[in-house]
């Protein structure tokens, strides 16, 4: 009993910290990923080289893709713009509280981290949502002919589909760690107040060898036993 309770701890805490480590590199790939989305310019465009993002716009092929340019073209882009920036921040805090409980070691990193996670999803919802609501504005139909939600001569563009993408990334990593954060395994002393103080050893007894008698003690071992018959 011993042995399996130590035995299934050991290989639940190594499922667990694989599938804990596969969380944290997804986090990683979404922070990058996140970033992208949101500096590139280019989230719907027309064939002749027009495009618009989330701060920036161009209506020929001759601009270049400058990420600290910010032009203002709609109330509804800035908003999404806005949305995405939180979502990009929060993925950031995700980062810097996933090193705190590298160093801290404590379950309720997992439970922040999953809560900062879902109000990403939140935030690229509204982002992905509210975008098409800006392709009303002039400049948008003058390029593309479009009206709200339908683009006419545009297409979406890569950046876009991928904020798509993240909106259902965000809700798996949070759900995934809320799943880490209620299924940590205890520790030893944990696991030990929870099933009695005799389940979790680590040390085996030492069988006792028999003792090793010599001629003499044998023939007076057998003598004191004559007499006594």
């Amino acid at each position: 009993m011993q042995q399996f309770s130590l035995s299934y701890h050991s290989i639940y805490t190594r499922n667990w910290r694989v599938v804990g480590a596969i969380w944290v590199l997804c986090g990683l790939c979404t922070t990058v990923l996140q970033t992208l989305t949101l500096i590139h310019p280019t989230w719907i465009g027309n064939d002749e080289g027009g495009y618009f993002g989330l701060y920036d716009y161009c209506g020929t092929s001759e601009c270049p893709w400058n990420p600290f340019r910010f032009r203002r073209l709609d109330f509804w882009f800035q908003l999404s713009a806005l949305a995405v920036l939180i979502a990009t921040v929060l993925s950031f805090l995700v980062i810097f509280f996933i090193l705190l409980q590298v160093l801290l070691r404590d379950r309720h990193v997992f439970t922040v981290c999953s809560w900062l996670h879902f109000v990403a999803f939140l935030a690229m919802s509204a982002g992905c949502l509210l975008y098409p609501q800006g392709w009303e504005n002039p400049r948008v139909r003058e390029i593309c002919e479009s009206r709200s939600y339908k683009l006419g001569l545009c297409q979406i563009r890569w950046p876009y589909i991928l904020a798509i993408v993240l909106v259902f990334d965000q809700l798996t990593l949070a759900c995934l760690g809320f799943a880490l954060a209620l299924k940590k395994p205890p520790r030893i002393p944990e696991l030990s107040s929870l099933t009695g103080p005799t389940v979790i050893s680590n040390t085996i007894q030492p069988v006792p060898r028999p003792r090793k008698m010599s001629l003499q003690d044998s023939f007076y071992s057998h003598s004191g036993s004559r007499l006594e018959l």
